[in-house]
């Protein structure tokens, strides 16, 4: 490897992507745990309105997280594989 090159991958614009919409599932989970903890809406005004809302949003929440947090290490794989010229499978045979 040249020495000018950083050892780390360059992260894609794709990868901030999902690494916002990580963010949002962990306010979306959190909006919805504080309900559930606290029995009243206490993030936002009048939302979760009730246990049904609450649990929509920790399972929602918690399955966009889930989902960007795979997304981002693909991400991150893919572009590591490309700076160090390892064989993928566009190229593998």
């Amino acid at each position: 490897m040249p020495d000018n090159r950083s050892p780390l991958p360059r992260l894609t614009p794709a990868f901030w992507g999902w690494a916002l919409l990580d963010i949002v599932g962990v306010l979306i989970l959190a909006v919805g745990a504080a309900w559930l903890i606290e029995g009243r809406a206490s993030i936002l005004p009048g939302f979760p309105a009730n246990a049904v809302h609450a649990w929509s949003c920790v399972v929602g929440g918690g399955a966009l997280l889930f989902v960007a947090a795979i997304k981002m290490m693909v991400e991150v794989m893919h572009a590591s594989s490309r700076q160090s010229q390892a064989a993928n499978d566009a190229r593998f045979h």
